[in-house]
C-alpha cells in the first residue's frame, strides 16, 4: 500500500532561512573582523562581503517565495512553472545584480565579494540537505 505525498515543509523552511539570516551576519562580522583587525582598509572587504552575501540570499529569497507559493496536487502544473519561473528570475536578478554592483559601487573587493556569494550558496545547500 502506497502513503499518501508529505506536505509542504513551509515550517522547516522559515526555520532554514532564519538560520541563512544568521549565516549571512556571520559572513559579513568576519569580513568585517578581518578587514579591521589584519587590512585596516576602510571597510572595502567588509562592504564588498555585506554586498555579495545579500545579493546571494535575496536570490534564494526570491526563489524560494515562487517555489512555494502554490500548494498541492490540484496545482501541480502551476508548482512546475512556479519553479522554472523563479529559477530563471533567480538567475536574471544574480546577473542583473553583479552588473549593477560591479558599475555602480566604488571601491570594491572583487574577491570578497564572490567569496561572500558563493559561501551563501554553499550554506544554502548545507541547510537545505538537512530538511527532510
Amino acid at each position: 500500500m502506497t502513503q499518501p505525498a508529505k506536505r509542504s515543509q513551509k515550517d522547516q523552511i522559515r526555520v532554514y532561512f532564519k538560520r541563512q539570516t544568521w549565516a549571512l551576519l556571520l559572513v559579513i562580522v568576519s569580513a568585517w573582523l578581518i578587514d579591521s583587525s589584519w587590512l585596516h582598509s576602510d571597510l572595502v572587504i567588509a562592504k564588498s562581503a555585506a554586498i555579495g552575501g545579500f545579493l546571494g540570499f535575496a536570490t534564494q529569497m526570491v526563489f524560494a517565495w515562487f517555489m512555494f507559493s502554490y500548494t498541492g496536487y490540484q496545482a501541480r502544473n502551476r508548482i512546475v512553472s512556479q519553479f522554472f519561473r523563479g529559477q530563471a528570475l533567480k538567475w536574471l536578478l544574480t546577473v542583473f545584480g553583479f552588473a549593477l554592483i560591479f558599475t555602480m559601487v566604488e571601491p570594491l573587493s572583487a574577491p570578497a565579494l564572490f567569496i561572500a556569494f558563493i559561501t551563501m550558496k554553499v550554506s544554502h545547500v548545507l541547510m537545505l540537505g538537512r530538511i527532510k
